[in-house]
């Protein structure tokens, strides 16, 4: 049983190569002017949101198919969960959207003090208040 939870953790909470990608690609855009910094805490944001209206539509769909049967026998499992109510028939695209939502925001959080137990609030690397402000907020 502890293995099968250590399996699941490990899933859910490990760090895949795509994720490690996320981050090489946005310390490569984190030039001057650019503020990428202040952009890439609106990607998590709009997932969230997406992901979130497809788990309510999931969810209306399996209520909507208990209401057609009319039929509720105790102890009978009435909703039926089917991999065809999720995005190309694959429910593990909602996992790997979590997983990454879950780790752009710990990574931005950590990187924001990081830079600013390194350089100090006022460095350039951290930007101007107008940009980190709505980062925080946001993330």
């Amino acid at each position: 049983m502890i293995r099968a939870l250590e399996d699941d953790f490990k899933a859910v909470v490990g760090i895949r190569w795509y994720l490690w990608l996320f981050v090489v690609v946005f310390l490569l855009l984190n030039v001057s002017g650019w503020h990428t910094y202040f952009w890439i805490a609106f990607i998590p944001f709009i997932l969230l949101l997406a992901l979130g209206t497809k788990l309510e539509h999931v969810i209306c769909e399996l209520a909507h198919e208990v209401a057609e049967k009319h039929v509720a026998i105790e102890g009978e499992l009435v909703v039926r969960p089917s991999d065809h109510h999720f995005w190309f028939n694959r429910p593990e695209i909602v996992l790997v959207l979590i997983h990454f939502i879950q780790f752009q925001n710990s990574f931005e959080i950590a990187y924001f003090f990081w830079i600013w137990v390194q350089y100090g609030f006022g460095s350039c690397i951290m930007g101007q208040i107008r940009y980190i402000v709505p980062r925080l907020i946001i993330g």
